[in-house]
């Protein structure tokens, strides 16, 4: 009389717990740097930031960027995560997994970039343009990644339309701020090259060779 109905249920606990994760460290920031946490948000409409701390040392490998470090980690692969299952077909079947894949390419693409960086500014004899790009973009990164985080949780549990307009906003919306970043870069001139050319060449080759070297290991 009854007939069984077959229940499909997928379920993303795991999310949540790392949206908990990230939580918690910006907690730890707000609390043990509360000036200059507070003073990020000030890139928004000035760089009197970049000058607050472009003497700090050391510049690039402190606390404050470690743990910013893991939350943009995971920030930008939740949003990738997210972005797949949006507009590609990605495994119907253990998400975490496919979650886990996502989060050690950008981990790695955020390693090799910063060797491919090293490397590049010894070739042209540019440390300490080099150190000044990578605080300007740990800090730009920083900015975002606690912008981004209410857009990533209404992502995570809205459906249909409104859930692809907000992954198309944060795409749209990321390049944005790359270009603006640049143009902040090349404005400030903190990498001083003779010829244009070579400062595109630089800034190509640090974003790309990044994305070539992992397609390498991870493709082919």
């Amino acid at each position: 009389m009854f007939e069984g109905i077959e229940k499909i249920s997928v379920t993303n606990d795991w999310v949540t717990l790392f949206f908990l994760a990230v939580l918690i460290l910006i907690a730890v920031l707000q609390f043990n740097y509360t000036e200059r946490f507070s003073k990020l948000f000030s890139l928004v409409y000035s760089e009197k930031y970049y000058t607050d701390y472009i003497k700090t040392r050391p510049l690039v490998f402190n606390s404050f960027h470690v743990i910013f470090f893991f939350i943009i980690i995971f920030n930008i692969s939740l949003f990738l995560y997210f972005a797949f299952n949006t507009f590609s077909s990605s495994p119907d079947h253990d998400q975490f997994y496919f979650f886990f894949q996502i989060l050690l390419m950008t981990f790695g693409y955020f390693l090799v970039r910063y060797f491919v960086g090293v490397l590049l500014a010894f070739i042209f004899e540019a440390e300490e343009g080099q150190k000044y790009f990578t605080f300007l973009k740990m800090s730009n990164l920083a900015l975002i990644s606690v912008l981004v985080l209410p857009l990533l949780v209404l992502a995570n549990y809205s459906v249909g339309i409104f859930h692809k307009f907000l992954i198309t906003f944060g795409i749209v919306a990321s390049f944005a701020i790359a270009l603006f970043r640049y143009f902040v870069l090349i404005k400030n001139e903190k990498l001083s090259f003779n010829n244009l050319f070579y400062l595109f060449l630089y800034l190509c080759a640090l974003e790309l060779a990044p994305f070539i070297v992992l397609y390498k290991l991870f493709v082919d």
